[in-house]
């Protein structure tokens, strides 16, 4: 659904503002405000609109309050104590009303209260309250109005400090759930492409195996000519290695470089000529109208054929198979039946072809019949629902 006009002005109105939003270093900030700080003091007291009677106390202390801002994310605890106790003293001694001071006390006490260990804390607001409480002594000090100050800046650090912690804790927990994630996502897809090369190099590797022993019995017959037998052989390792070194590539590299397109019912003819040359007389049929399917469940329905007529070249023996391909409204149906006698080893061999194919139909929702027939041959059904 798309977007109200509204918003998507609005929202381009904000990408424009993040796009020419200046990239200030906070450090480079802190050096700023404590410059602007100490100008502001020092005018002030130049002027006489501040500490009247002890204008040279006032304008040598005025750094040792603004300055220290500059500090401030490199050493928290320092300047989180020493701006604070500066100014407690200096209200106390000569009733020094700058705005900058008020500001400069502001960061100092939120640079202690976010940048700083519990211990670090502890002794920061240690030495404010120990401070204020002294300066309460002072000429210009007043011990109600120093203990309420000092209480209510404890109580604002301590909720600031809880706040802030809070919020980095979440960020914390909320980068970890999606490293953790990322890690997930790379283990199952390394794992996808651990099945696919299985499938693929299997398949291919078991043809060539045929081809060869084929190959062998007809060189001790000394009848027939090897040639197409070679070529077939040939042409099947070349593919196992096109296969290989695709999958491999893609578990090395981190870049998404284009790769050839993943196999499909398309290429199930194919594959029945491959496995008819390797030895094993194979028919094809297709019911209904073949339509667009899931890149999926294509790819699945595949790697499910392939695997079936891999297990009956393996151990069918001298054998017939057949693959039926059933395309419904809402289902997809495989059918890959052999009647070769050697279905026994494959129900107990309990392979990784197997496996996949469960995991591959468990995937989409499906159902996975595989098992031996009545009197001699093995049987692959599979309902894949495509809706």
């Amino acid at each position: 659904m798309p977007a109200p006009p509204a918003a998507a002005s609005l929202d381009r109105v904000r990408a424009r503002l993040a796009a020419h939003r200046p990239n200030l270093d906070p450090v480079t900030v802190d050096v700023v405000l404590a410059v602007v700080l100490t100008l502001l003091a020092e005018i002030a007291i130049l002027r006489g609109a501040d500490a009247v009677d002890h204008p040279l106390g006032a304008a040598l202390t005025a750094p040792l309050m603004t300055g220290p801002i500059a500090f401030r994310r490199r050493w928290p605890l320092l300047v989180g104590i020493v701006v604070p106790v500066t100014g407690a003293f200096a209200s106390g001694l000569w009733a020094a009303q700058s705005v900058a001071y008020p500001l400069s006390e502001f960061m100092a006490l939120y640079a202690l209260a976010v940048w700083t260990s519990n211990r670090g804390f502890v002794i920061g607001t240690s030495a404010f309250v120990t401070a204020a409480f002294l300066s309460a002594l002072l000429p210009n000090g007043g011990l109600a109005g120093s203990l309420v100050f000092a209480t209510i800046v404890v109580i604002v650090l301590a909720i600031v400090r809880n706040v802030v912690k809070d919020r980095e804790r979440k960020a914390e927990l909320a980068e970890r759930e999606r490293d953790v994630a990322a890690r997930e996502a790379v283990v199952q897809e390394r794992a996808r492409i651990a099945r696919e090369l299985h499938d693929a190099i299997a398949h291919n590797v078991s043809m060539v195996v045929m081809q060869a022993g084929a190959e062998r019995r007809v060189l001790e017959k000394g009848s027939g000519s090897p040639h197409e037998v070679l070529e077939t052989i040939e042409e099947v390792g070349r593919g196992a290695l096109v296969e290989m070194r695709r999958m491999i590539g893609m578990l090395r590299s981190d870049r998404a470089d284009p790769l050839a397109p993943e196999p499909g019912l398309a290429d199930v003819p194919t594959l029945v000529t491959q496995v008819r040359e390797a030895g094993l007389p194979v028919e094809l049929r297709v019911d209904g109208t073949p339509s667009e399917l899931p890149l999926g469940i294509e790819l699945s329905a595949y790697r499910i054929i392939q695997e079936a007529l891999t297990n009956a070249l393996k151990h069918a023996g001298d054998a017939r198979a057949s693959v039926m391909i059933r395309y419904g409204n809402d289902s997809l149906e495989l059918e890959i039946v052999d009647d070769g006698a050697g279905a026994q080893a494959r129900v107990t061999s309990g392979g990784h072809g197997l496996v996949g194919m469960k995991e591959r139909v468990a995937l989409y929702g499906g159902k996975l019949d595989a098992g031996r027939q009545p009197g001699r041959g093995f049987a692959v059904r599979v309902l894949l629902p495509i809706r």
